[in-house]
């Protein structure tokens, strides 16, 4: 049932010959670190080939990421590869396919995004993979229960979709009501959530709430808010969960962000951008023996302590020249993550990126327990 709904959408989201649009990128990145497990260096190129299909007839939108990827390195002979394998967490539906696997490499293409739908200025309703982006976090999102993502992510612009049915419409003039429907083999694995927005004096806010993952009256309340203080932007949001075979607990995040215009009398600052934000998880643990990786592993939460904070930065060198750093802090057991990287336009739509993630603290704790990390990147946008 689920391969033949994959198949069904997948087929309508290949563009038909009226209003197509092709796009996409050849990206290739190799990451060099050592085991966590064993202490052995290891090698990982990964080389992706994306092409983003577009389709519009009147109301009628479609649109697919389609990737053909081909991993191979010396990482397929570690600890970490035998215990917890290579795939990212599955998705519900079957759009994924492993073409051929060696001893040292493997090759796979899937949809990154295949969704198919009707739009116009006041209403959206699609079906597919698709991005839910609910939240007004930067890093975190505790109101995003459907696709949360993962600030820590090796390629930090990738976000994880979701297999959903999902509607929007305009209320007022600024206001939207939304539903989302994750499905999945069983009931209580099921997700269906509402929400709703409004601006009020140059003010967002949102409040969602409906049944999620865990039984079969799991449910969530919450609700964000983002507007602009002091010549930046200040976001929060809260969300109460009641998992009913479990004790009920608050997640909850506080940010701001600015960005320093090129006229800035600090001329250092000029062209850069800062965020910040703090992250609480009513569920995580504040015992480092007691983390609950597996759950981080299956893509079901962000984190496993309940304390964290963040900040990112980027600031333009130069037109063609841009730095960017990504910070996180396990607050609870005091473990660290800073993640530099130095992207260069080296020519029309092809980028050359070098970083490097540095991980400290505690042998223990969440981040201290990783090695470091070498991360190059070569991407082609067409």
């Amino acid at each position: 049932m689920k391969f033949a709904l994959a198949s069904f959408l997948f087929l309508l989201a290949i563009p038909s010959s009226a209003g197509m649009k092709a796009g996409g990128y050849l990206k290739d990145f190799w990451q060099y670190s050592t085991s966590a497990l064993d202490g052995r260096a290891y090698n990982l190129n990964t080389a992706r080939a994306r092409l983003a299909l577009d389709a519009d007839k009147s109301v009628f939108k479609a649109h697919a990421d389609l990737d053909a990827q081909i991993a191979a390195g010396s990482f397929f002979r570690t600890t970490e590869f035998r215990v917890f394998g290579y795939a990212p967490p599955k998705p519900w539906l079957d759009m994924e396919h492993t073409v051929s696997t060696g001893t040292t490499n493997g090759f796979g293409i899937g949809a990154y995004r295949a969704y198919v739908g009707l739009e116009d200025e006041r209403a959206v309703l699609r079906a597919g993979r698709q991005r839910i982006a609910w939240g007004s976090g930067k890093l975190w999102n505790p109101t995003d229960v459907l696709n949360p993502y993962d600030p820590t992510n090796v390629e930090r612009d990738e976000r994880r979709g979701v297999d959903a049915l999902y509607a929007r419409a305009g209320v007022g003039d600024l206001g939207q009501a939304e539903l989302a429907w994750a499905p999945n083999d069983t009931w209580i694995d099921h997700a269906l959530l509402a929400r709703g927005r409004m601006n009020r004096e140059g003010w967002d806010f949102s409040l969602m709430g409906g049944k999620i993952p865990g039984s079969t009256a799991s449910f969530v309340v919450g609700g964000d808010l983002a507007g602009a203080l002091f010549d930046g932007t200040a976001h929060a949001e809260a969300a109460r969960f009641d998992p009913v075979n479990d004790t009920p607990y608050w997640k909850a995040g506080l940010g701001y962000d600015y960005n320093f215009a090129s006229d800035t009398k600090w001329s250092w600052l000029k062209d850069s951008a800062f965020v910040f934000e703090v992250y609480h998880a009513g569920n995580g643990r504040v015992d480092p023996l007691r983390y609950d990786y597996a759950a981080l592993r299956a893509g079901r939460e962000p984190g496993v302590a309940k304390d964290y904070f963040g900040a990112t930065f980027s600031k333009d060198l130069h037109t063609l020249l841009k730095l960017e750093c990504a910070t996180i802090v396990n607050a609870d057991d005091g473990s660290t993550l800073a993640y530099p990287s130095l992207a260069w336009n080296a020519l029309n739509d092809f980028w050359l990126t070098a970083a490097w993630r540095r991980f400290g603290g505690d042998k223990l704790g969440e981040y201290g327990r990783q090695p470091n990390q070498t991360v190059l990147t070569a991407q082609y946008w067409f």
